[in-house]
């Protein structure tokens, strides 16, 4: 009945009642609370904070995010956001241990030197090692936060927050001014989860919040990666159980890439990529889909197997290129990664 929120906002008591669910009581209520002074408020604050509004609508607003049932329907960033690239989001315990921080550095800093952006949610611990970590390597990342964009928490991360915003964004569902609140972690945990392609939890206690966030990840058919670590380590009880209960154990930063294998055996690590049918090869040469760099790829693949690494050689393209074009045949079926 209603294209857009103006038509709403527009609409009389008796257009209102029409819709299903919508009383006399309701539609009075809607009209009489007709305001743009909170909104105009939010607008003032943004433009005191650079602060920018992503709406469901902007090519940068990823379609995951937006093929969800509970999305949000404008998000406040600071910052930049580039078109449709996701990342990874590294998430873990705030009391981390040496073995997690330098777990976390070596996988920020191998996404960041393949051009894949590093999530979090800049909290201390994993969080914040994996920002930092990131912008070291001159990397891009991104930061979900459970309150403004404005507000930095803890207080001791103004710093990084500075750096992220420099290198990347924050960013957030609740306006700026909005304080920290327990009901907005679980949202956060929702929104970061669903924007990122893959999750990594490297440490996390029997009841660390980012637990919660992997049981989201997989909910969303995400892939969750978990480092696995001692029995005896506290840190490392709830990575543990989720590797038990069917999560991927990480074991190498590859495993992280868009196109990686993600059914890694502990004792055997092969990344190899194959054509999915090679039954028909020539129909597969001469299909007009393939671009003249994918067609190489095909052709290089049509007598045996090849790992990445070999294929990238024997085709002598660059690295950056190379990975694009292989997570783009992948997703889009030509080639499959065993």
């Amino acid at each position: 009945m209603f294209s857009d929120p103006e038509d709403i906002y527009h609409a009389s008591e008796m257009e209102l009642m029409e819709v299903p669910g919508i009383g006399e009581k309701l539609a009075a209520c809607i009209v009489s609370s007709r305001s743009l002074r909170v909104a105009e408020g939010i607008l003032d604050k943004m433009a005191k904070t650079d602060t920018r509004l992503l709406t469901i609508k902007d090519t940068a607003y990823p379609v995951s995010l937006r093929s969800l049932p509970k999305f949000p329907v404008v998000l406040y960033y600071r910052g930049m956001l580039p078109n449709q690239q996701q990342g990874v989001a590294i998430v873990g315990s705030r009391c981390c241990t040496d073995y997690g921080r330098k777990v976390t550095a070596t996988a920020a800093e191998y996404l960041a030197q393949n051009q894949i952006p590093v999530i979090s949610g800049m909290a201390q611990g994993i969080g914040g090692y994996a920002h930092a970590a990131c912008i070291k390597s001159k990397g891009y990342t991104q930061a979900f936060l459970v309150h403004g964009v404005d507000i930095c928490q803890p207080k001791e991360h103004r710093e990084l927050m500075h750096a992220i915003i420099t290198h990347g964004a924050v960013i957030s569902e609740y306006p700026p001014g909005t304080p920290v609140r327990r009901s907005h972690f679980l949202r956060r945990n929702y929104i970061m989860s669903s924007w990122a392609t893959k999750l990594l939890v490297v440490e996390a206690g029997a009841q660390c919040v980012s637990l919660s966030t992997a049981q989201l990840a997989k909910d969303q058919g995400k892939e969750v990666l978990a480092v696995p670590s001692s029995i005896f380590s506290r840190e490392g009880l709830g990575t543990n159980r989720l590797i038990a209960n069917g999560a991927t154990m990480y074991l190498e930063p590859a495993q992280l890439l868009p196109f990686s294998d993600t059914n890694v055996d502990a004792l055997t690590l092969q990344e190899s990529t194959k054509l999915p049918d090679l039954k028909n090869r020539k129909a597969i040469h001469d299909r007009p889909a393939y671009t003249p760099s994918e067609n190489a790829i095909v052709r290089a693949l049509a007598s045996s197997s090849l790992s990445v690494e070999e294929l990238a050689q024997s085709l002598g393209k660059d690295k950056k290129g190379f990975l694009e074009t292989l997570s783009v045949m992948e997703l889009e079926g030509k080639i499959r990664v065993l």
